[in-house]
């Protein structure tokens, strides 16, 4: 049977405020918000552009497995992207970990850094992940060039949006491997820097078709800021408020041990092509990457933009969403 915790907080989530009254969170029926804020992210998403990074990562360089050359051209043509968008803070992580077969094995994560605007910085800072690499088998065009492809997408949505709050927009190497990109950077953040990372949103797997539906994974199955913000983001932006779920597997549990809230979004059930040589990107939706890009740019957008200084303190109201949870359906 299926457990169901229904949510009735009131959330951090905070919304435009038009008169004394709560303005309802409803989305227009053309994937675009009802209220301004949103729209300064979600109209300028362009899911072509998403799809073109899958194909260059799933099609030009194919499998991308760690401490292999289609991981070096990976990383190459993530500096490219970061650079050409004007990101002037772009940062290779080089690490080393040992194989599941005993061998080492050098990868890499790939950082670019969103700067808050002068004399407007809280001193909180955002993480949005993904994972460049796939199995060393297939092309890994839904795992996970769709996530590594809406990350750079909203880099390029991002590089040019006034922000007051720190945006690290980071690809991690050898996801596959066990979480080891991720693990690494975990393990270099400092305790000051954990103290004011306000959420860590991470894209995996997030344009097949033949997939289900958009869910949120906590690595312990509690609610937390971002699940609250994804939640209110797809009311906003996108037809219902995503669910959430429990589960691990992925790169926001490292981030989720240092006490930071972090959530994985993901469409579940898994394709049927999932780890396999046949994950090509004639199977890519363009429909959920761009339901996908909206609701993680809102949310976003929600803690950086201007005009909210931190997710409290606000000059806006906020609004209730109830959103439920959801069995785990892999």
């Amino acid at each position: 049977m299926k457990r169901l915790k229904v949510s009735s907080l009131l959330m951090t989530i905070l919304m435009l405020m038009v008169t004394p009254s709560f303005v309802a969170a409803d989305a227009s029926s053309n994937g675009e918000s009802n209220q301004a804020f949103d729209n300064k992210i979600v109209k300028r998403v362009d899911v072509d552009n998403i799809y073109q990074h899958i194909s260059y990562l799933s099609e030009e360089i194919g499998s991308r497995a760690a401490g292999t050359e289609g991981e070096l051209q990976t990383v190459d043509y993530l500096v490219e992207q970061f650079e050409s968008y004007g990101y002037e803070q772009v940062d290779v992580q080089e690490f080393t970990f040992t194989s599941w077969g005993g061998e080492e094995i050098t990868s890499y994560n790939v950082e670019a850094v969103k700067e808050p605007k002068k004399n407007h910085d809280t001193g909180q800072q955002i993480i949005v992940g993904s994972h460049h690499d796939s199995v060393a088998w297939g092309p890994g065009a839904n795992d996970d060039a769709s996530g590594t492809g809406a990350l750079l997408e909203l880099a390029r949505v991002f590089a040019n949006t006034p922000t007051d709050t720190t945006i690290k927009f980071v690809a991690f190497g050898a996801e596959e491997n066990g979480l080891w990109g991720s693990r690494k950077y975990a393990e270099a953040i400092t305790e000051e820097e954990a103290e004011k990372t306000v959420a860590m949103f991470q894209l995996d797997m997030v344009g097949s078709a033949d997939a289900g539906d958009l869910v949120m994974f906590t690595a312990d199955g509690k609610q937390n800021t971002v699940t609250d913000l994804g939640a209110a983001a797809g009311s906003r932006v996108s037809e219902d408020a995503v669910p959430y779920s429990e589960l691990g597997r992925s790169d926001h549990v490292p981030f989720h041990n240092l006490g930071i809230p972090a959530a994985l979004f993901i469409h579940t059930p898994l394709e049927p092509w999932y780890h396999s040589e046949d994950d090509i990107i004639d199977y890519i939706s363009k429909e959920k990457l761009k339901d996908v890009g909206n609701i993680v740019g809102a949310a976003v957008h929600q803690i950086a933009r201007k005009d909210t200084p931190a997710l409290e303190r606000s000059n806006v109201a906020p609004v209730p969403v109830n959103y439920e949870y959801e069995e785990p359906e892999l």
